[in-house]
């Protein structure tokens, strides 16, 4: 639905400037006789700047626009720094969990970036989530690479594992929520998600 207001907006800037144009070409070329290439050369010119002139006209798109590359370039980061920890993790199942989740973050990502519509749905996983899978890996990292046999170290690493399960079904609801512009509320989902997270002491 955003897209396709977006497309009416330009359209609109299109023919508006299109309109100017042949306006300037019009009264160049018949009333003011410049010559032919004269008039299009002014044509051009005042199709370019009424397009320029519209968009001013709508600051928010701008800033839209804005924080749709900022929104982007931290997930971007944060996606980063999971691949990072990613890593440093020597179990192979632990890897395929990882990689699975980095391959739906990729994916919700660019369909942020194909539909900015999508962004304020998005905002709660972008802003917690991708840091709490960050701050989860760093920890099993952590605890992995302790050489102790300990059934406290090994009972923590098999929680954060499961974890990893809940985080990639998570992230699977939100990029299939976003792809069917499904109006179904996930809130319930990301809280229990959280409330997870925060009690087994992964998310800080």
């Amino acid at each position: 639905m955003e897209n396709r207001s977006k497309s009416k907006s330009a359209s609109a800037d299109w023919f508006l400037s299109g309109a100017l144009a042949a306006g300037s070409f019009l009264v160049s070329y018949v009333f003011v006789d410049i010559g032919f290439a004269f008039s299009l050369v002014i044509c051009a010119l005042f199709f370019v700047s009424g397009l320029f002139l519209f968009r001013l006209k709508k600051p928010g798109i701008v800033e839209q626009e804005n924080s749709l590359a900022a929104s982007l370039q931290e997930g971007k980061a944060k996606l980063t720094e999971i691949e990072k920890f990613r890593k440093l993790v020597g179990d192979r199942t632990t890897i395929a969990k990882v990689d699975a989740i980095c391959v739906i973050v990729e994916k919700i990502l660019a369909e942020i970036k194909r539909d900015p519509g999508d962004l304020k749905e998005a905002r709660q996983f972008l802003t917690y989530y991708l840091d709490a899978t960050s701050n989860i890996l760093k920890k099993y990292v952590q605890l992995s690479s302790q050489n102790v046999n300990d059934a406290g170290i090994r009972l923590s690493l098999e929680r954060t594992e499961s974890m990893l399960d809940t985080i990639r079904a998570a992230f699977e609801k939100q990029l299939t929520r976003l792809l069917s512009n499904d109006v179904m509320d996930l809130d319930t989902e990301l809280s229990l998600l959280e409330k997870t997270i925060k009690m087994e002491g992964l998310g800080e």
